[in-house]
C-alpha cells in the first residue's frame, strides 16, 4: 500500500478498469451531450468536486447497471457547462490506484514503509472511537482537531462531528490558506461575506480584483464578462499578470506582488480630490471617511506608481472609469490575502467600492441571500446543523487567539497553521482529516512531523498520498462525487440541487456517513441521527420546505426552496444585521474604512501599506506560488487523471522572455526554482503572462517539484497566512 504512486497511468489503463465499458463506443463516449440517454444506459445526476469552486457545476451522467460510462452538462443546473477538469471526473472515479478499503498502518511511524493492511470497517470505526474517547477523558475534548480540506462537501458533517466531540478546534484548507483571508477583509469592511458578484444590465463599470476568472471560475463567469465587455461596460483589471481576463480590461493595472494597499489608497485619493466619491452615501453609511481620507493624501499618482509600479496616468483613469457607474466589481480569488499585509491589501481595494455607494444596489454586487440559516461560504451547512452559535461561544478558548486575534475574533474556524508548536506542546494530540493535505501548508515536512507525532490520527481519502498519509494510523476510502448523496448544493440563493448516486467501488464510503458513524460511536446517535446521511440532509431541507426524496423526483429540474428574494439596498431595511436594525453587521453598523475589531486588537484602524519583501541579488524574482490553469487546481488532477496529465504532465512556472534570455532559459527546459528555504523544480513556460521580475507557478505537485518548500512560515498579523506570493526566488536552467 505504502508503495503506490498512482504513477504510469493512460487512458488504456484507466478504460480498462471501467466494468462496463464494452457497452459503449470507448472514449468516444466518455463525455455526451445526447438528449436521450443510450439503449440500455440511463442517466443520473451529481455534483461536481473537481476544482474548489462553491456551489460546484452539475453533472448529468449515463450508466448501465451501477457502472458510469459517460458525463456531461446538466443543462437544467445553474452550473450547467462542464470545463475539462469536471470532465475528467470518471477517469478519477474508475482509476485503478484508488483508495477502495480501510487501512490501518502495522509498522512504527516514520518506517520507509508503513505496513499499511486492509481492515474491516467496524474495526477501523471502532479504533477511531476508543482513541477519540481515550483522549477525550484523559486530555479533554479541546485536545483533537478535526480538519476538512478539499473538496469541502466533508464540512458540514466534520464541523457536527466536532460540535459533539467537544472540540472547539475545527478547522478546514479555508483557515489555512484559502479565501477566508479576503473573507476576513470583506468582514471588516462591510460586516459580512461581500465578494462581489457579476455585471447587471445597469451595470457600466466592473472591476476584477485579482481574479482571473477565465481560468478559475465555472464557465458562465467567462461568457458574463465577455457580454458585458461587447455591451461597453468599462473593465478594469488589477492583477500582477497578464491573465486571459485581464485581455478584456478597458485599464489593466499591474501592481507589484503585495502593493495593492498602496494602489488602494491611490485611487480613493483620485475619487477624493476630484470629488467623484458618494458624499451623501459615506456621511450615512461608511465609518472612518476622513481618516482614511487623510491617509489617502500621500497616495498621489505618482507616490502609487513608485510603490506599485502602475503608472500614474493608469491610477487616475482607473479610478474616473470605475466611478462612473453603477459599478460591480469581483473578489473571489485567495491571492490578495496571500502575502505578510494580505488581508490590509484587500480591504483598501474594498474601500473603492465602498466610498462610491455602489453597495448592494441595481448595476453594482448585491449582498448574498440564501434560505433559513445558510451559511453562503460553506455549502450545504447551516447555522443551526453546526451549532455555529456554541463555536462563536468557544473562540475565545481557541489556540489561535494571540497568534490571530483578529481571526479570532470573527471566524468560528480555528487557524491551525501553528500545528507543529501545538503538538510540541501538547496542545493538540489527535487529527480527525477528511480530504487532508499536507501540501497546503509551507514547509509542509514540518506539518507531517506533527502529525507523526499525535497521540492518534485518521484521514479519509480517495487515494493514499505518501507525504500525507504514511504517518497514519488510519486510513478510510472515502467515496467519490459519484458515489455519494450528501451534500445537496445550494445555488443562486433558493436553488437546491441533488444527486443519484452510483453504488461506491470497493468498500469507499461518503465523508458524511464515516463523520456520522463515528459521531454514533464517541456520542449520542441522536446527534447524528442514527448515522443515516438522508436523515442528516433532511434536517436542514425540511426547514426550507422540502425534502431530499422530493428534490429527487424534480430531477432532472433544481427545487426552489423556501427563502429571502433578492432584492438592492438590503442595509436600509434591516436584512443584513443580526439585530435586524437598519445598516451593515459591524460593531458601528456602518461599513468601516476604519475597523473597529483591528482598533480593539491594537492592530490599527485603517488598511495602511505595508512594504512586502524586495527582491535581492542572490533571489530577485518575485514567485507567485499556487497560480491557476484551466485544467489544473492545486494538488487535484495529478495523477488522477491521465487525460489531463497529457496538457500537462510535470510542474510548470512562467517566466517573463525577458528573464528567461538573461538566464539562457528556452521554452520547455527543466528549471531549478531556488531560495533560502528550498528549492523545487518545474519547467519553463516563457510567456508575457508574468511580468518582468515575476514568476508563477502551480502548488501541489509533489517529490522534488513540490513549490510549498519555497514558503517561510511567516504569517500576515491579521490573517495568520503564509506570503505564498511575496518570496522571492532565483530560477537557474537545470544542469
Amino acid at each position: 500500500m505504502s508503495n503506490q504512486k498512482g504513477v504510469g497511468l493512460t487512458r488504456r489503463t484507466i478504460l480498462k478498469s471501467i466494468p462496463a465499458l464494452s457497452a459503449v463506443s470507448a472514449a468516444g463516449q466518455f463525455f455526451t451531450g445526447s438528449a436521450q440517454a443510450q439503449e440500455g444506459l440511463e442517466f443520473g445526476y451529481t455534483i461536481c468536486d473537481n476544482c474548489n469552486q462553491m456551489p460546484m457545476c452539475g453533472i448529468r451522467f449515463q450508466k448501465q447497471g451501477n457502472t458510469v460510462v459517460s458525463v456531461g452538462n446538466w443543462k437544467e443546473h445553474n452550473g450547467k457547462l462542464l470545463c475539462n477538469k469536471g470532465l475528467a471526473t470518471l477517469q478519477r472515479l474508475y482509476n485503478p490506484n484508488r483508495l477502495l478499503y480501510p487501512m490501518k498502518r502495522t509498522n512504527p511511524k516514520g518506517s520507509e514503509d508503513p505496513g499499511f493492511v486492509r481492515i474491516s470497517w467496524e474495526e477501523a470505526l471502532a479504533t477511531i472511537a476508543s482513541n477519540l474517547k481515550a483522549i477525550k477523558e484523559k486530555y479533554g475534548p479541546e485536545k483533537i482537531l478535526v480538519f476538512c480540506g478539499d473538496p469541502k462537501e466533508p464540512r458540514p458533517a466534520a464541523m457536527r462531528l466536532a460540535r459533539y466531540l467537544g472540540t472547539y478546534h475545527y478547522a478546514t484548507e479555508s483557515s489555512v490558506a484559502c479565501r477566508k483571508g479576503s473573507l476576513l477583509a470583506e468582514q471588516l469592511v462591510y460586516g459580512s461575506e461581500y465578494s462581489g458578484g457579476g455585471c447587471g444590465p445597469k451595470t457600466k463599470s466592473y472591476m476584477v480584483m485579482a481574479t482571473n476568472g477565465a481560468w478559475s471560475k465555472p464557465h458562465g463567469w467567462w461568457n458574463m464578462i465577455n457580454a458585458a465587455k461587447k455591451r461597453g461596460v468599462n473593465i478594469i483589471v488589477i492583477d500582477s499578470r497578464r491573465t486571459k481576463t485581464a485581455e478584456l480590461a478597458t485599464v489593466h493595472l499591474q501592481p507589484r506582488q503585495g502593493t495593492d494597499a498602496a494602489l488602494g489608497a491611490g485611487i480613493c485619493r483620485v475619487l477624493f480630490e476630484e470629488g467623484l466619491y458618494n458624499k451623501e452615501f459615506c456621511d450615512k453609511w461608511v465609518h472612518g471617511v476622513e481618516e482614511y481620507r487623510n491617509y489617502c493624501k500621500d497616495f498621489t499618482p505618482e507616490k502609487t506608481e513608485e510603490l506599485t509600479g502602475v503608472p500614474a496616468e493608469l491610477v487616475v483613469k482607473a479610478a474616473r472609469l470605475y466611478a462612473q457607474g453603477p459599478g460591480s466589481f469581483a473578489l473571489t480569488s485567495q491571492s490578495l490575502s496571500h502575502s505578510t499585509n494580505g488581508v490590509n491589501n484587500a480591504r483598501a481595494l474594498l474601500n473603492i467600492p465602498a466610498i462610491l455607494g455602489f453597495v448592494d444596489i441595481p448595476g453594482g454586487a448585491l449582498f448574498g441571500v440564501g434560505p433559513k440559516g445558510y451559511i453562503v461560504h460553506d455549502n450545504g451547512l447551516t447555522e443551526d446543523f453546526v451549532d455555529y452559535k456554541w463555536f462563536k461561544e468557544h473562540k475565545k478558548d481557541r489556540l489561535d487567539k494571540d497568534f490571530v486575534p483578529v481571526w479570532n475574533h470573527t471566524q468560528v474556524q480555528f487557524n491551525p497553521n501553528q500545528l507543529p508548536e501545538h503538538v510540541k506542546n501538547g496542545k493538540i494530540r489527535a487529527f480527525c482529516g477528511f480530504g487532508y493535505n499536507v501540501m497546503i501548508w509551507p514547509q509542509p515536512d514540518q506539518y507531517a512531523e506533527a502529525i507523526k507525532n499525535m497521540d492518534f490520527s485518521f484521514a479519509t481519502d480517495y487515494f493514499y498520498r505518501d507525504i500525507s498519509h504514511r504517518d497514519l494510523d488510519i486510513i478510510l476510502p472515502a467515496a467519490m462525487n459519484f458515489e455519494r448523496y450528501a451534500p445537496f448544493g445550494n445555488h443562486g440563493g433558493n436553488m437546491v440541487s441533488v444527486r443519484t448516486p452510483t453504488k461506491p467501488m470497493g468498500e469507499a464510503k461518503e465523508d458524511w456517513w464515516i463523520a456520522l458513524q463515528i459521531g454514533c460511536l464517541v456520542d449520542d446517535p441522536k446527534h447524528f441521527f442514527d448515522g443515516d446521511v438522508l436523515k442528516a440532509c433532511d434536517s436542514m431541507l425540511k426547514e426550507w420546505g422540502t425534502t431530499y426524496a422530493d428534490c429527487q423526483k424534480n430531477l432532472p429540474n433544481m427545487t426552489k426552496v423556501e427563502g429571502p428574494k433578492q432584492q438592492p439596498l438590503k442595509y436600509e431595511k434591516g436584512l443584513l444585521r443580526h439585530d435586524g436594525q437598519p445598516g451593515f453587521d459591524t460593531p458601528t453598523g456602518k461599513i468601516e474604512l476604519s475597523s473597529s475589531i483591528t482598533k480593539m486588537h491594537n492592530l490599527g484602524t485603517i488598511p495602511i501599506y505595508v512594504e512586502p519583501f524586495q527582491p535581492t541579488q542572490e533571489y530577485p524574482i518575485k514567485l507567485i506560488n499556487g497560480t491557476r490553469k484551466p485544467y489544473i487546481t492545486h494538488s487535484k488532477t495529478r495523477t488522477d487523471s491521465p487525460y489531463l496529465l497529457e496538457i500537462e504532465p510535470m510542474s510548470t512556472i512562467d517566466i517573463n522572455p525577458k528573464d528567461a534570455e538573461a538566464r539562457g532559459i528556452k521554452e520547455g527546459d527543466k528549471v531549478l526554482i531556488k531560495n533560502q528555504y528550498g528549492q523545487a523544480r518545474a519547467q519553463a513556460r516563457v510567456s508575457i503572462i508574468a511580468p518582468p521580475g515575476t514568476a508563477g507557478m502551480q502548488y501541489g505537485w509533489r517529490g522534488d517539484q513540490n513549490s510549498q518548500v519555497l514558503i517561510p512560515r511567516v504569517w500576515d498579523k491579521l490573517s495568520g497566512y503564509a506570503p505564498y506570493f511575496e518570496t522571492t526566488v532565483q530560477i537557474t536552467k537545470e544542469a
